[in-house]
């Protein structure tokens, strides 16, 4: 029997619970079709934006099994051959700000780690593969151990994008969820000026400067300003 999956934002657990989805599948078609490399999605909270965002990565995603049955009886499986080939075609990398917020710039920073931690650990398997060199093992350890300085922290998600996309020999689709969540956490609490340096340089690595990526969405609640945090500090 269907029911409603109050408060559920993951895609395969709606589908597998069998709970009232409105089918929203054609987003993947207009994510395929949309040319620029980097996609950022504005909404007000509670649009959805999340579960979108977990139907993109169980349908792009080549790491995971079995995922074509969550999307049968949906209308992106009646596209033409062009996006129905994209269904497990890339590796893909999915991390939230949704927690990356607290009262100091350096508490901010933990939490940080956290999240990057844990976007690692979706990827341990990487640790046995003898395609990752020895010293790229210490630095994912270092991040999954919280032993990672600024510098590395900075750096993270294009090296992660670099070591799935030399382990699976292809492009990485890059999902970043609530990408805001810090920026206005940390205009509110008064350390602006020392965070926006960081996020630049995140951001700006990430995104402008990385080669591995196929395609990138992001989501969140603000715009983007006429002066860029995804142009890097100089």
């Amino acid at each position: 029997m269907q029911g409603i999956g109050i408060g559920v934002s993951d895609f395969k657990m709606l589908r597998t619970r069998d709970n009232y989805f409105i089918d929203k599948s054609l987003y993947i078609k207009d994510i395929i079709d949309n040319q620029s490399s980097v996609i950022l999605v504005t909404r007000p909270r509670r649009f959805g934006k999340t579960l979108n965002m977990s139907m993109l990565r169980y349908y792009f995603d080549c790491s995971q099994k079995d995922n074509r049955e969550l999307f049968n009886g949906l209308k992106i499986l009646e596209q033409e051959e062009k996006y129905i080939s994209k269904l497990g075609a890339y590796p893909c990398i999915y991390m939230t700000l949704k927690d990356v917020n607290d009262t100091t710039y350096e508490k901010m920073l933990l939490n940080l780690k956290s999240a990057i931690s844990d976007m690692y650990q979706e990827h341990r398997y990487l640790l046995d593969s003898d395609i990752i060199y020895p010293e790229e093992k210490e630095q994912i350890n270092d991040i999954l151990w919280f032993r990672a300085d600024e510098n590395v922290l900075k750096n993270s998600v294009k090296q992660l994008s670099k070591y799935l996309n030399r382990y699976y020999n292809r492009p990485v689709m890059l999902f970043l969820d609530e990408y805001d969540v810090p920026l206005q956490n940390f205009y509110v609490e008064g350390y602006y000026d020392e965070s926006i340096k960081f996020f630049k340089t995140f951001f700006g690595t990430t995104f402008k400067d990385n080669p591995y990526l196929e395609k990138t969405v992001i989501t969140g609640v603000s715009r983007v300003a006429k002066e860029s945090i995804f142009s890097r500090s100089k």
